[in-house]
């Protein structure tokens, strides 16, 4: 029998649907399934500035949604306060303490660190706490003080109103710190958002680059230029463009589109950023280095130690390139780039004996006229020298760097020269640059002169010299600036300088010869100031009022060249006229015969203006343009002002286009090359475009091939000193040959 239901809730009238009353479904407790009734809502007048905010947004494609309240940027912007003010606060009490010193010292990236990294891990294992504690008061925080203060002074600013600082602030901030690779893909970034930018600029523009105006053209290089020059690199063509800014007005005649492109094509050029970039990364990481004292007699003189392992690791790698490259023309002739290389001035040897001979052929132009030579020296003011004599750091140091000092010495004798023009005094002869102990430049002068205008020329070049910042001199000028006259009696002029010519090229005759300044041998301190040089893109030497040596050097190969078609010919006679006009003649013949003093002469003398010389270079424009669009100028050859363009000479016979070796198979057993024929070189081996040989090209052979000798006469010889002289004469002769010169005849099979 089943059980009775329960009574149903007052007010539920749902009919029963289960089995049993009591497991009925129940209605839900506090819903009421009533509809409300619909009331129409009046509408609520917004504030007048509230609507004019919300259009705003309407107009800039906000929405209401993205909008951060006011309390959330209150208390975004305290935070940001509170983390602001505990960041100074620590950055102002690191130096208080030795734990402070050595925790900020271990932010340092790892070519910073590397240098005092050993001496501080010395002096806690040997000296305990107190000579360690000492050090990091004393050497690491006047070396991280100066360090920060360099950073400061070289790094991007923060009152630049430029888009890319904000984006590469930290990225720059590490800059010294990259690798090639690193560079490499910030260059290809910063080149993208550039290129980006100018694409965008022109599409609102109506899309078409070429259609732009030039008022357009020129705010549209002006925007990018703002944006390159705050990553601190000189926007390409600078000089040219900037004077239209001010005022803003276009000048009457049309701008130079061409410019306007190249210097686009420029900022928008990966490879040409990766060169930039990578230049400042070296010069900020030199100047870090010179900050913190690792730059010095005591340490490393003239240069970092990275800075010289870049230079060498560098030259082996042209090296390898040359070994892998040849030299091709368009008939198919292969020239070895190495040997090229070592043909031409990049060869040290090579370019002192060049430096020589000009600087003697100056030295006998100025015995001819009568004129006194003086050897000047011009040092920096102390403000450019990071360290001291001593080696200890320089207080009075205002965080300049190398490529700073030497404008201060080239703006310095850019003065000196305007004076001595006003004055109606003239000086010729050479200037040598080579740097301090601290890396820092100073120039040393070879200067030929008037004896009566000798005291006026001193006087005024000392005025200048010690004109800035007279008062750290005192009475002692010879700091910055000495004159010494060069007596005849205790040697020539050539050989006084040719000492500072050597010891910075590659020390040749001064073995055992140590420098005054840093105490160590001038033969190992060559290759150092070497380095220098390439680092910081200076000039080391350079002629001052006499005629050009490019004009030389063109001369000598036209010469070699003319020489080497009358020798094909049979028609050549020694002291035959080569060129139709006798002056232009005479210069060739005086560049041949290796005599400068007579070029000099030949080309109107020394002290003249550029166009009265006999024999000057000619141009033409190149056959492609660069990768910029460029259509640059290239040496055509030589011309005389003159006769004009009718007496154009070429001296660049042939176009020359780099290509990688041919690859030969490789046989197992080495020895078998020996079965190979090598034959001499005869009239279709390309004549070299830097051979700079003074003597007359030989023309009878070296030796019957009959008499060469084989592989097994050389087996035979075992005892050097007993030789006779045939043997002698023949070997010598086989290893003076030049590679290629020497057939090697193979011996016959019996049945052959």
């Amino acid at each position: 029998m089943a059980p009775t239901p329960p009574p149903s809730y007052p007010g539920n009238a749902d009919a029963f649907a289960g089995v049993y009353p009591w497991n009925a479904p129940l209605k839900a407790i506090g819903v009421d399934k009533t509809p409300a009734p619909v009331v129409a809502a009046s509408p609520v007048e917004q504030h007048p500035a509230v609507v004019a905010h919300l259009n705003r947004l309407e107009k800039k494609g906000a929405h209401e949604s993205d909008e951060i309240s006011t309390v959330l940027r209150d208390l975004l912007q305290a935070r940001a306060a509170a983390e602001r003010s505990a960041f100074e606060r620590a950055q102002a009490s690191w130096s208080e303490t030795p734990g402070g010193i050595e925790a900020r010292f271990h932010e340092q990236p790892y070519f910073i660190r590397a240098p005092f990294e050993k001496k501080i891990n010395w002096l806690r294992d040997n000296r305990g706490t107190k000579h360690t504690n000492a050090f990091l008061m004393g050497t690491i925080k006047s070396a991280l003080l100066r360090l920060d203060a360099v950073r400061k002074y070289h790094g991007v600013g923060t009152g630049h109103d430029s888009e890319f600082i904000a984006y590469y602030r930290p990225s720059y901030f590490h800059l010294a710190e990259f690798t090639k690779s690193r560079v490499k893909t910030l260059a290809n970034e910063v080149a993208g958002r550039l290129n980006e930018m100018f694409t965008t600029a022109a599409d609102e523009r109506g899309g078409n680059a070429t259609g732009l105006t030039d008022a357009e053209l020129l705010f549209i290089y002006r925007h990018m230029a703002v944006e390159v020059n705050a990553l601190r690199v000189r926007p390409p063509f600078w000089k040219v463009i900037s004077p239209l800014f001010n005022p803003l007005v276009l000048p009457p005649e049309p701008l130079d589109r061409a410019v306007f492109v190249s210097a686009m094509a420029r900022m928008i050029n990966p490879d040409w950023w990766e060169r930039q970039l990578w230049r400042l990364r070296c010069d900020w990481r030199e100047n870090q280095l010179r900050a913190i004292g690792n730059v010095h007699k005591r340490a490393t003189p003239y240069i970092s130690r990275d800075a010289l392992a870049d230079w060498l690791e560098q030259r082996r790698k042209n090296r390898e390139f040359f070994k892998s490259h040849e030299l091709a023309d368009d008939e198919g002739n292969r020239v070895s780039l190495e040997s090229m290389v070592d043909a031409s001035i990049s060869n040290p040897a090579i370019r002192r004996n060049e430096l020589m001979a000009r600087m003697k052929g100056i030295e006998f132009v100025a015995q001819s006229r009568g004129d006194v030579g003086v050897f000047y020296t011009i040092t920096c003011p102390s403000k450019y020298h990071a360290t001291n004599a001593s080696g200890h750091a320089n207080p009075k140091w205002n965080h300049s760097d190398v490529k700073q000092a030497q404008k201060y010495l080239t703006s310095l004798w850019s003065r000196i020269g305007s004076k001595l023009g006003r004055e109606g005094l003239r000086v010729y002869g050479f200037r040598v640059a080579e740097p301090h102990h601290d890396e820092t430049p100073h120039w040393h002068l070879l200067l030929f002169m008037r004896p009566e205008e000798r005291n006026a020329i001193t006087t005024i070049m000392r005025g200048y010299a010690i004109k800035e910042d007279r008062s750290e001199l005192s009475k002692r000028t010879s700091a910055r600036f000495t004159a010494k006259r060069l007596d005849p009696k205790k040697g020539s002029a050539t050989a006084y300088i040719a000492k500072y010519i050597s010891k910075n090229i590659d020390g040749y005759a001064l073995d055992g010869e140590k420098d005054h300044e840093t105490g160590k041998p001038l033969k190992e301190t060559a290759r150092l100031a070497m380095a220098w040089a390439s680092r910081h893109r200076i000039r080391q030497y350079q002629a001052i009022g006499t005629p050009p040596v490019t004009v030389w050097r063109e001369l000598r190969k036209l010469n070699n060249a003319l020489v080497g078609q009358l020798i094909k010919s049979h028609t050549f006679k020694r002291g035959q006229r080569l060129l139709s006009d006798p002056a232009m003649d005479a210069v060739l013949a005086a560049a041949d015969a290796g005599c400068f003093a007579t070029y000099i002469m030949k080309q109107g003398g020394v002290l003249i203006p550029r166009e009265s010389y006999v024999v000057r270079l000619a141009y033409h424009d190149a056959d492609k343009p660069n990768a910029y669009g460029e259509i640059v100028e290239k040496i055509f050859g030589i011309f005389s002002p003159r006769l004009g363009d009718d007496s154009r000479v070429c001296t660049r016979l042939k176009t020359w286009t780099i290509v990688a070796k041919l690859k030969t198979p490789q046989t197992e057993d080495a020895r078998e090359t020996s079965e190979i024929l090598t034959l001499p070189d005869g009239p279709a081996v390309p004549w070299s475009s830097v051979n700079n040989s003074t003597d007359i090209e030989k023309i009878t052979d070296l030796m019957p091939f009959d008499e060469a000798m084989t592989e097994e006469s050389e087996e035979k010889i075992t005892d050097f000193e007993a030789m006779d002289d045939a043997t002698r004469r023949r070997l010598l002769r086989r290893l003076r040959a030049p590679p290629g010169t020497t057939k090697k005849w193979l011996p016959l099979h019996p049945r052959q």
